[in-house]
């Protein structure tokens, strides 16, 4: 093998290895991150399951159509129409049919609904507070621009779907 070759070689698994402890690391720190969110949540009867649509449903525009919420989640539709009726029957969502679309469904918060959801961010802002401790700004604005890239380089066909970080990022347009 040539010493050209032998370079290339080691840089593709170089490239492999970083890409791989770039990976671990993030599966590693997203899961831990939801995992204080629900241990902080659970004083108030919440799961990760359900503190998840009161999340997302506070940052979003109101009314939110049933599959907008499941993809912003990241969800099937069809599991969250369960986690929905769990919110429902504890009277902080409820659901309206889209009059435009008898088929389709707007879910909101309840005023119950919008307390809880606003102690929800409170938790995830804390949390958000204690991981972040220490990394500055300048540290913070890059690994958004890194996370973009990632984002954007993850697939042609959501990429052709029109499916873009902001356009799934709830919080993009916050400062």
């Amino acid at each position: 093998m040539s010493e050209q070759a032998q370079k290339s070689k080691g840089t593709d698994q170089s490239t492999r290895l970083l890409r791989r402890r770039f990976s671990y690391r993030l599966v590693r720190l997203a899961t831990q991150w939801r995992r204080e969110i629900d241990l902080d949540l659970r004083q108030f009867d919440l799961t990760d399951a359900t503190w998840r649509p009161l999340y997302y449903l506070r940052i979003l525009p109101a009314p939110v159509r049933q599959t907008d919420l499941a993809r912003a989640m990241l969800v099937e539709a069809q599991s969250l129409v369960r986690l929905l009726d769990v919110l429902e029957r504890r009277g902080l969502i409820h659901r309206d049919t889209d009059p435009d679309d008898r088929r389709s469904k707007f879910v909101s918060l309840t005023d119950a609904g919008i307390a809880m959801g606003e102690t929800v961010l409170g938790v995830a802002d804390g949390v958000a507070a204690r991981f972040l401790e220490g990394v500055s700004d300048d540290a913070l604005k890059e690994c958004e621009t890194v996370f973009d890239q990632v984002w954007s380089g993850r697939g042609h066909d959501r990429a052709a779907a029109g499916e873009s970080v902001k356009s799934s990022d709830p919080v993009a347009g916050e400062p």
